[in-house]
């Protein structure tokens, strides 16, 4: 095998690793010893790709958030309403309930530990970015008011986190009555029907 897929695959096997510890242990239950015998891989292997634990904790939120980011750039010329957004959001962490719990425990390793919490946090503003972004060329798409968007990524960024939090805490939690509350919301937010 050439050397470069090696490496990628050696780098992907950690990603991967570390985000399955994460889910199950937490952050500051992971340890990088776990991950390089979760992984397959060596310690030169790890420290090749990644300058340590928490590296390797940003580059899994990375990767989380990529799906999102990839998700609106392929709907910029048709971007959705908020309400939707959120639907999307949802149905994604019900499809795949891993990215819920991943996301629950990358917030929690970032209230323990505040030089994570300033790496993640950048993580999550480039989401935060894109989603203004796809929020205002929807309004812009739509004749809605720039001014009806004030807060409106924050709040759905609330219910989506909301959600995950919920799913892995409330042991009855009901899904679609949250989306449907969370969808009329966000509806009325922009002040669209």
């Amino acid at each position: 095998m050439p050397e470069q897929r090696r490496s990628i695959r050696s780098h992907q096997a950690i990603i991967d690793a570390a985000a399955e510890l994460i889910r199950s242990h937490g952050v500051p239950g992971t340890a990088v010893a776990e991950i390089i015998a979760r992984s397959g891989t060596s310690a030169g292997a790890v420290y090749h790709h990644f300058s340590g634990k928490q590296a390797i904790v940003v580059a899994v939120a990375h990767q989380v958030l990529q799906w999102p980011l990839s998700a609106m750039e392929d709907y910029a010329d048709n971007p959705a309403p908020p309400a939707a957004l959120f639907g999307y959001a949802v149905e994604a962490m019900r499809y795949e309930p891993e990215l819920a719990e991943l996301l629950v425990q990358l917030g929690a390793g970032a209230l323990t530990d505040d030089s994570l919490g300033y790496q993640l946090q950048s993580e999550f503003s480039q989401l935060r970015d894109h989603l203004d972004q796809t929020l205002h060329r929807w309004a812009e798409i739509n004749s809605i008011p720039r001014e009806s968007l004030t807060g409106v990524g924050q709040m759905l960024v609330g219910l989506t986190l909301g959600y995950a939090t919920q799913r892995a805490l409330v042991e009855d939690f009901d899904t679609d009555a949250y989306l449907a509350l969370g969808q009329r919301m966000l509806t009325s937010a922009v002040g669209t029907s």
